[in-house]
Parts: structure tokens; sequence; C-alpha cells
């Protein structure tokens, strides 16, 4: 009898399950996929190594996934040591454009929009952030906001901290300016133009309220981790499985790496290693990941000039990261390339 190739389900079609996606099929799996259509108006840096990372994975040049300006440096605002310039190239892009992107080679076969779960044999959950089923270390939201204006260095994106929160500015791939604004709470985020002129005044970027062309609603932004990573048959990955928080983190290099890791977890299981002890490693490198993202965070929200801001939330990132102890030693395999490869005796 020939066994019938492998079949998958990808739930979510951004960063983290297109390269999933693209990389199993690579390796021969039936790929389906389901997603609702992506909403615009999430916009990020992503630097440079992470763009050649995405091409790589992907087979594309950089040239092709450019879907956005570049930046040359990154101006921080933050500690009362005061301002500083560092280099940084960086590519900032609405996210759906960057998805879309690398979402057009694949062929009408795999999108399936209907696809029940009992038809394939795992299914991988790229949803984004479960709502109810995860723990999340602090109440902070952010808000993007977009300004008509564009009077600081095109070349130069801009973190800084202020009393009621902090924010990161940056060329709008539209034209303008593109905020993130970070509040400490949903009741403490912006609803008018006013409040965003007030919350950027004193800072390098210069705002008016009639600059305010679009303003977001508050989402969570602190970082969070499924509590479940896997079930029998399914894997989350993405935000789905461990959302960063922007100040610390670079979201789509996590989302890169995590899905290059949860294929070759599948890809290990199909060739006949332990099934639980793959999924097993795969939970212990995400909650190593989030273990050690939250004590970074830590560290900077305590550095802020106004550190005060975020005591309930340093508090709460310090409760969760106590919780989380790293064992070195629990590790069963190392990443080889696209493949998993199992530890031998006093490797790390």
């Amino acid at each position: 009898m020939i066994r019938r190739r492998p079949r998958i389900l990808v739930r979510g079609a951004g960063l983290a399950g297109l390269t999933a996606a693209k990389l199993l099929r690579d390796r021969g799996v039936d790929i389906r996929m389901a997603a609702a259509p992506r909403a615009r108006g999430r916009i990020v840096a992503i630097p440079i190594e992470t763009l050649r990372l995405a091409a790589e994975l992907h087979e594309l040049d950089v040239a092709a996934l450019t879907t956005g300006p570049m930046v040359a440096r990154r101006a921080v605002d933050w500690s009362a040591e005061g301002a500083a310039v560092v280099p940084q190239a960086a590519m900032i892009c609405d996210v759906a454009d960057l998805a879309a992107t690398l979402e057009r080679p694949l062929d009408e076969s795999a999108r399936a929009p209907d696809a029940a779960d009992a038809e394939v044999d795992w299914t991988l959950d790229a949803a984004g952030q479960p709502a109810d089923e995860a723990v999340r270390a602090g109440e902070r939201v952010g808000q993007f906001v977009r300004l008509a204006t564009a009077d600081v260095d095109a070349a130069t994106m801009t973190v800084a901290a202020t009393a009621a929160g902090w924010f990161f500015a940056a060329p709008h791939p539209d034209g303008g300016r593109a905020l993130l604004l970070v509040s400490p709470s949903a009741a403490a985020s912006v609803a008018t133009a006013d409040q965003v002129a007030e919350r950027v005044a004193g800072s390098t970027l210069r705002a008016a309220a009639g600059d305010v062309v679009a303003i977001g609603r508050p989402a969570p932004i602190a970082p969070s981790l499924a509590r479940s990573l896997h079930t029998p048959a399914c894997l989350r990955i993405g935000d789905a499985a461990l959302a960063l928080d922007p100040l610390r983190g670079d979201g789509a290099g996590f989302a890169l790496r995590g899905a290059l890791l949860a294929q070759a977890v599948l890809a290990a299981i199909e060739r006949g290693e332990d099934r639980e002890r793959c999924v097993g490693h795969y939970a212990r490198r995400m909650g190593a990941v989030f273990a050690g993202h939250l004590r970074g965070c830590i560290a900077h929200y305590r550095a802020a000039r106004h550190a005060a801001v975020w005591r309930r939330d340093i508090v709460a990132m310090e409760a969760l990261a106590g919780r989380m102890p790293v064992d070195a030693g629990a590790f069963d395999f190392r990443l080889a390339g696209r493949d998993l490869a199992a530890l031998g005796a006093g490797e790390p």
C-alpha cells in the first residue's frame, strides 16, 4: 500500500503560518491553509537580519520583501542618562503587506478555508493571540496612530519614554509618520488627537492634533504565553504560542524561528522520533524563550525614566518570571539547519 503524504492544516496566514507552510511544503507535506482576511494597520520595524532570514527561508530576494521604507538608525530616549542614537538598519512596513508577499507563491490548492481538523494529521495554530488561553505579564496596551506630518529624519526611528508610557515612531509606509503609543492600561490609553499630541510633547517628535490621521484601538501588548502549546495533534506557533513585547523583542524574527522549530518538530515525528519527546522539547523551548524575554523586559522597564508608571507591570512580570525557572538540561534536541538533531551526552 502506498502511504499518503502527511496532511497539515495551518490556521492563520501571518509570518509564522506562512513560513511553516512553505517549509513543510518543501518537505512534500500536503498543506491546507485556513485564514481570515488580514487587517492592515499593524506597523512594525523588521531588522535587516530578520529580513534576510525571511528571504532565505522563503527563497526570495530581500528586494522582493522590501514593502516599506528602510531606516538606518534608532534614536533612544529612555533613561535618565539621556538620549542616544545607535545604528540599526530596518524595514518599516505594514505586516499585512509583508505577509501578502510571502503568500503569493502558495498555489490555490493550499487554501482551504473550510478544511476540517478531522481531515488532517496535524494542525498548526497560527491564528493570533488566544484571548482566554494565555498567561499575560501585565496590563499594558498599544495603539497604532498615523500622523500626516513627517518633520523628522526619515532614516530614523525613535523610541522614547514619557510620563504616560512610551512610544515608537517611524516613517509610515503610506506616507507621514507611524506611532505605536504604549500605555500602562486600557483605561490610560488615548482617545483624541489632542491626547496624542500631549503624549509626544517634550520629545524629539513634533505633532499637533491636526496632524493625527487615525487612532487605532488599544490592544494588549504585554508578553503572553499560551497555557497549552500543544494538544495531541496541534501545535501553537507565532503569537498563538508566545507574543513578545515590541520594546524588547523582534516579533517577526520570533515568528520565523518559531515556525522553523515547529516544522522541524513535525518532521522529526514523521520520521519516527517519539512524539511526546518532540512536542515536550517544543514546549520547553518556548517556555525558555518566554522566561528570558520576561527578564529582559523587567530590566528595561525598571530603567525607564518614568519607571513608576510601569510598577504594576514590573511586579506582574517578576511574579511570572519567578514561576518559570529555565533548566538548561531539559532540552532533548537542537536545530541542525532545518531539522531536529538529538543532543548527545553533555551537549548544551
